[in-house]
């Protein structure tokens, strides 16, 4: 029996719906699947009930407000601080609270990192007034919500049981978007964006590592766009990232994306070339961290060869997943982090 009152604002066509997570709401998205799970646990380990908790995507409003009011954020790209911080209790957001560079292009200078200079300074613009705003609050001591972030979520991956690395077919895996490729103004901003830069990079390695490297099974499946990634087979795409032992992770829009916790989760090793920052979620994962993708064949052929480590990385991968980014691992997070609050 729930505690609180839930209400999903995130749906497809912007209704506000009563919500009994993990139940899926009418009108859901790919992220209530996990988030359902999230706050259901999240309700049971809280120390107190009467609390409104409204998913959405909306930065502007909500449909009521007060110290009893707590936000899940899904999808917030831009970092913006939503209007009403000081109008709630707190709000949970499953993308970054401020802007992420994720490089250091003055070290490394390329296009990926222009293309990520670029966009993390668009951020900024979007992030800067409401952050101003809200410091411009607390220094005259009011009220504002604590902005805490979340993992991305897992989207519409299927609960499938832990196949052994031994018994998997593929050594590497990739199935997803690259770019938008189409022409005109679409083809000069792919030049530049920087998750359809560092994936072009990550399949031409690919590529190359499968063909110098027959005795490798790499998989790789490239979709048209995010939308298009949603639509295809999640069941397919499930069944092979699980029969996969590497599973390549490249940055999406923002440095955060859902393959990381998925890969995690089925107990792939993933190779990143971007990680968000937070001391709980993020630092110190269980990964194969690279600087750009022309290492990955240096980095995939040796890890293949070495068993043990491999294993290693493997356990403490779907520990990471079980103690991290698994619902039941995250609603406590938020409880704990709400029951901290003090009225």
């Amino acid at each position: 029996m729930l505690r609180n009152t839930y209400v999903n604002c995130h749906t497809l066509d912007g209704r506000a719906v009563p919500w009994q997570p993990p139940a899926l709401p009418e009108g859901a998205q790919a992220e209530e699947i996990y988030f359902g799970r999230v706050l259901a646990e999240m309700d049971r380990r809280l120390d107190r009930g009467g609390l409104t908790v409204y998913a959405t995507n909306d930065v502007e409003s909500l449909p009521s407000y007060g110290r009893d009011v707590v936000v899940l954020l899904i999808g917030e790209e831009w970092t913006r601080v939503p209007a009403y911080h000081a109008d709630v209790r707190a709000i949970f957001t499953n993308l970054a609270v401020r802007p992420e560079l994720g490089a250091n292009p003055l070290r490394d200078p390329s296009w990926v990192n222009l293309g990520l200079t670029l966009a993390y300074g668009r951020m900024w613009a979007y992030h800067f007034p409401g952050q101003a705003r809200l410091r411009m609050r607390r220094a005259r001591g009011g009220w504002t919500a604590p902005i805490l972030r979340l993992p991305i979520g897992i989207l519409d991956q299927l609960d499938l049981p832990i196949k052994p690395l031994a018994e998997r077919r593929h050594d590497v895996f990739f199935a997803g978007s690259v770019g938008h490729r189409g022409g005109g103004a679409a083809w000069l901003l792919d030049r530049i964006r920087p998750k359809t830069v560092a994936r072009d990079r990550m399949m031409r390695n690919a590529e190359r590592l499968a063909e110098r490297h027959p005795e490798l099974s790499v998989e790789l499946a490239t979709t048209a766009g995010f939308l298009e990634s949603l639509a295809a087979d999640s069941a397919a795409y499930s069944h092979a990232m699980m029969d996969s032992r590497i599973g390549l992770v490249p940055r999406g829009a923002t440095p955060d994306t859902c393959r990381f916790w998925q890969v995690l989760r089925y107990g792939c090793v993933p190779v990143v070339d971007a990680l968000p920052v937070h001391s709980f979620f993020y630092d110190g994962a269980p990964v194969v961290a690279l600087s750009d993708w022309d290492e990955l064949e240096d980095a995939v052929v040796p890890l293949l060869a070495d068993a043990d480590r491999l294993q290693d990385l493997h356990e403490r991968g779907l520990e990471w997943w079980r103690t991290r980014g698994a619902e039941a691992a995250v609603g406590a997070y938020m409880a704990r982090r709400l029951n901290e609050i003090r009225d």
